[in-house]
């Protein structure tokens, strides 16, 4: 995104104008349950009227999904492979010949067909996932797959949006790029925000043992981060915000719970498309309990009255 834009666009034009839908390295059927019949596949849209019918569905998987067992095309990539898929598919798009039998593991004609659909959409969008983002290449190939995206634009319109995870986990991203311009991994420790994906990103640090404390705000890295990362937050102090049990708070040395958001107390949070959506108080939190942002405000204040 910092090196060559994000053509994004809403959900809600993804299910009133798509006709291509194209999942790559995603399995919304078991990741995303609700995506597919509210959104994207089977929605029945403004343009879209008949759901399913009006829509072509392309998955590129290397694994034979239950989303893969539902799409009109499914290009079977092999593993790592994905960024010469993508720049076998710019080639095509443009019209060279690709003069090899299957780039990828996927058979030359499958991709020749894949891209008269997309050129011929009316409007289409692409849904990418760890599946892209953890193998070969990295954020190289999101890189490559915006460049495809751009590629399409010159014949129909068409869109791209990561598939988020947890609830929410578009909103710290949305909240420090425009506080900052960064979306993540963000170092202030020289005065000024810096940025550098590999350095300074919070597995990074920790697993080079680079900090001697860690705060933890509603995430649970006792469970997703890497065994490096885990062993050097376990032997350094740990205050954990979080309302839920968790193999994190397990290791904490300090939890404070907060009032849930959405809940317990109003809050906002983003859609994975980022639209912020505003949250209503629905019961009221047990005593004592506070919002993060108050939680927050709190040690603010004391770290200032300790300079």
């Amino acid at each position: 995104m910092q090196d060559v834009g994000y053509p994004v666009c809403t959900l809600g034009e993804v299910k009133n104008r798509a006709d291509v839908i194209i999942f790559w390295g995603s399995n919304p059927m078991h990741a995303h349950p609700r995506h597919m019949s509210r959104y994207s596949v089977f929605a029945r849209g403004f343009f879209r009227e008949r759901g399913r019918r009006d829509r072509t569905l392309i998955v590129v998987d290397p694994r034979k999904t239950d989303t893969a067992k539902l799409a009109d095309v499914h290009l079977q990539v092999e593993p790592h492979k994905d960024y010469e898929l993508i720049s076998a598919m710019r080639a095509a798009l443009k019209g060279f010949k690709l003069e090899v039998d299957e780039v990828a593991g996927v058979p030359v004609e499958l991709i020749y067909e894949a891209m008269d659909i997309c050129k011929n959409a009316q409007f289409g969008e692409l849904f990418f996932a760890m599946g892209v983002t953890m193998t070969r290449g990295k954020h190289r190939n999101i890189d490559n797959a915006i460049q495809l995206i751009i590629d399409l634009n010159a014949y129909t319109k068409f869109g791209l949006m990561p598939m988020r995870g947890h609830y929410n986990v578009n909103g710290f991203n949305q909240v420090l790029t425009w506080v900052t311009g960064y979306p993540f991994g963000v170092d202030f420790s020289r005065g000024f925000p810096r940025f550098n994906p590999g350095e300074t990103c919070a597995n990074d640090v920790l697993q080079r043992g680079e900090t001697d404390m860690m705060l933890n705000i509603a995430s649970d890295p006792g469970a997703h981060f890497p065994q490096k990362a885990v062993q050097h937050i376990a032997k350094i102090p740990l205050v954990c915000i979080d309302p839920h049990e968790t193999p994190t708070t397990q290791l904490a040395n300090i939890i404070i719970p907060p009032a849930i958001a959405g809940v317990e107390v109003e809050g906002t949070a983003y859609r994975m498309d980022g639209v912020p959506i505003e949250l209503r108080k629905v019961v009221e939190p047990p005593e004592g309990l506070l919002p993060d942002r108050e939680i927050l405000k709190m040690l603010v204040k004391k770290v200032e009255e300790m300079k």
